[in-house]
């Protein structure tokens, strides 16, 4: 097969952006006729965008990132029909502060200067809606808008509050913080039932645990899916060839990006309420008789 296959991963340093990487290297190898490559962006809705105005074929997506530009609902992107390659890890909010900070929850981020993420990011979106759910109003919290890498050094210096960043976990760049700056991380669970009952169950309760980053405690917080997208117009035989990637070069990639958990063919398949692919389907299809 022939064509093109570029990704949209979001924020350098972060594990859409590890994780898109190694795929395309993969895609590279396994389908030596086709060209691949990344494209960077701010994060979920950024990678939805760059797949809507053609720099990008393939896009990571947080559920309900997509689950807004489908109904129209996402910054800067008029309704779109998506597809899904693949369901991937969950990803989860993973709101932190300095130990010796006063901050405790969610509510105590009021009046505080706070980063989360870019505009054009899904991390926004979930931070946000975590802090209204926790009966927070958005607007009494100071925004900054910075990628991870830029937050994660403005966390260091005390010129911000706290950093929430929405990924798989643990990320890189704050593995490398928690070494040289002592953090703890918000217990932000009970903000879900909360976003369940103003956005839908999307959003369930996920552990954070405390050892990559150095914490004194593991906390609860947000988890949500995280998906694989492209627009229905991606060959059949890209997206199967891209879906066989994901799956069947798995030991590759795990090589590439140790930290990342692969995913499951046998949870890939649901993305609902994103259709999967056709391409995506057939391979999953064949899977199936396969092991039989």
């Amino acid at each position: 097969m022939r064509g093109r296959l570029r990704i949209a991963t979001g924020n350098p340093g972060a594990v859409f952006d590890r994780y898109g990487r190694a795929l395309a290297a993969e895609v590279g190898r396994a389908m030596p006729s086709v060209t691949s490559a990344i494209v960077g962006t701010g994060g979920s809705f950024g990678n939805l965008l760059a797949v809507v105005d053609g720099r990008a074929e393939v896009a990571f997506s947080l559920g309900d990132s997509a689950q807004q530009a489908i109904a129209g609902a996402a910054p800067g992107i008029a309704a779109v029909e998506l597809t899904a390659l693949t369901r991937l890890y969950d990803s989860f909010l993973q709101v932190l502060v300095r130990a010796d900070s006063a901050i405790d929850d969610l509510a105590a981020l009021a009046g505080r200067r706070v980063t989360a993420g870019e505009a054009d990011s899904g991390t926004r979106v979930v931070a946000t809606r975590s802090l209204a759910a926790s009966g927070v109003d958005v607007a009494d919290v100071d925004l900054v808008d910075l990628s991870l890498q830029d937050g994660t050094a403005a966390l260091a210096a005390g010129s911000v509050d706290a950093l929430a960043f929405v990924s798989g976990f643990p990320i890189p760049a704050l593995v490398e913080l928690g070494r040289r700056v002592p953090l703890r991380a918000l217990d932000v669970g009970a903000a879900v039932p909360g976003l369940v009952d103003l956005w839908g169950p999307q959003y369930v309760v996920g552990p954070l645990p405390a050892g990559p980053y150095g914490l004194p405690a593991p906390v609860a917080t947000v988890s949500v899916k995280t998906y694989l997208v492209a627009l229905p117009a991606l060959a059949d035989d890209l997206a199967h060839g891209f879906t066989s990637v994901v799956f069947d070069r798995q030991e590759a990639l795990a090589r590439a990006v140790p930290d990342v958990r692969q995913p499951t063919a046998a949870a890939g398949i649901f993305t609902q309420p994103v259709p999967l692919h056709p391409g995506s389907l057939r391979w999953f299809r064949e899977r199936d008789r396969s092991a039989t």
